[in-house]
């Protein structure tokens, strides 16, 4: 009629979906409807607390959720109980050392999808990481040290207090150094900033003395450390990786210096066989060693007292990688691989049973404990792991040094709980 717009209907172009497609409100419906929703936030804790902590993936997904879920996730004491119930953080990513006399620096490797991405440090060699960050040298330069957090990027740079004469006719010196967390009352599984402390340990080669230096972040005061001399041994092994066992920090060389981190003293320990090897903390909490013997069967060692309480190396076990790792990873007939080595143990995860293999045909991340075994990218024959708690989309992060992987079943994570 006059005076009425007219009302024009158009054609459906897909009846089918609109009469296949619920309303938005059977939509929330059905999504408050889900059980997991509508769990307790504490029952909820104890799930996300399942999650691997490895698998950052998950934590991520599930902070994807709902607002609710993702409050828990970015909780200060939700964090620090994640921690607690996991102990040893997982292995994040990989500082790979590039080549000191060819000017190649370091990168950090993530071994997990979403870890925060890492520019490569060209003028910089790594010497040591733990605790949260990662230690570098400038390249044929000593004078100066860098200390990195790759999660917040934050860096500091710190005068060394040794400078090594960039000279050919120089005595040779080894120049390694470590880093460690120096804040009070900290467990060491959520270190976050705060003070920390650096070791720096040289070796005149023609001296045959070795000299130690130990810095405080808080006081930005170094302390030289008492020195030691051997006599017709050798130290040669440049920028020798570390590791913490107790109150001493152990650096391997030729032979083992091992710097008392209480009394400022160093010592000379010898190795458990001649040849290379790498160092590593026991179980129990002891200075251990693991080489490759005879091809391809990993033999680890612990330093203990003897019966008559001196104390010298014990054998723990010998494991055969070659059952460990994938078939035809080696592809050497067992009398080439032991000329060639075939197997090398580029680095041990501090506080962990988890090793990292360079074979033939690829590197290899072996868990001793479990037998897992996972591929990663190509190794140098020296890596840092660096290990932490992280979950992504959070501004804060929980300790040093992932692992990336499908998001776990959050049906299978509260079955598993106790």
């Amino acid at each position: 009629s006059s005076g009425e717009a007219a009302v024009h209907s158009f054609p459906d172009p897909n009846p089918r979906l609109r009469r296949t497609m619920p309303p938005a409100a059977a939509l929330m419906g059905e999504l408050l409807e889900d059980p997991f929703l509508r769990l307790s936030p504490e029952l909820v804790e104890e799930v996300f607390f399942r999650l691997p902590p490895d698998e950052p993936a998950c934590l991520a997904h599930a902070s994807a959720v709902c607002k609710p879920w993702r409050r828990i996730l970015a909780d200060v004491g939700f964090r620090r109980r994640y921690r607690k119930f996991h102990g040893t953080p997982p292995v994040l990513g990989l500082f790979q050392r590039g080549d000191w006399l060819f000017r190649k620096g370091s990168r950090l490797v993530p071994t997990s999808a979403l870890f925060p991405a890492q520019p490569d440090h060209p003028d910089w060699f790594a010497m040591d990481c733990r605790h949260g960050r990662a230690l570098f040298a400038r390249i044929w330069d000593t004078s100066v040290l860098m200390v990195l957090d790759p999660v917040s990027g934050h860096q500091r740079l710190v005068s060394s207090p040794y400078i090594h004469p960039v000279s050919f006719n120089a005595a040779p010196v080894s120049f390694s150094a470590a880093v460690l967390c120096a804040a009070q009352g900290c467990d060491h599984h959520g270190c976050q900033g705060g003070h920390f402390r650096l070791a720096v340990v040289t070796t005149n080669d023609v001296q045959e003395v070795t000299s130690g230096w130990l810095y405080s972040s808080e006081t930005r005061v170094w302390s030289e450390l008492t020195s030691v001399h051997h006599p017709n041994v050798r130290f040669t092994n440049l920028a020798a990786p570390s590791v913490l066992v107790g109150d001493a920090l152990y650096f391997n060389l030729d032979g083992i210096i091992q710097c008392q981190l209480g009394t400022l003293c160093l010592s000379m320990l010898e190795k458990p066989i001649d040849g290379n090897g790498t160092l590593m903390a026991t179980q129990d909490g002891l200075l251990g060693f693991a080489a490759v013997v005879d091809a391809a069967y990993l033999t680890l060692w612990s330093r203990e007292a003897g019966p008559k309480g001196a104390m010298g190396w014990a054998k723990l076990r010998i494991i055969d990688l070659e059952a460990l790792l994938p078939v035809g990873a080696m592809s050497l007939t067992l009398e080439f691989r032991r000329r060639v080595h075939a197997l090398v143990i580029s680095s041990i995860a501090e506080g962990t049973q988890i090793i990292f293999v360079i074979a033939r045909a690829g590197s290899y991340m072996v868990d001793l404990e479990s037998g897992r075994v996972r591929p990663v990218s190509s190794l140098c024959r020296k890596i840092f792991p660096y290990m932490s708690f992280y979950i992504p989309g959070t501004i804060t992060y929980i300790c040093a040094q992932s692992c990336a992987i499908p998001c776990y079943n959050l049906s299978v994570a509260l079955g598993n709980m106790e």
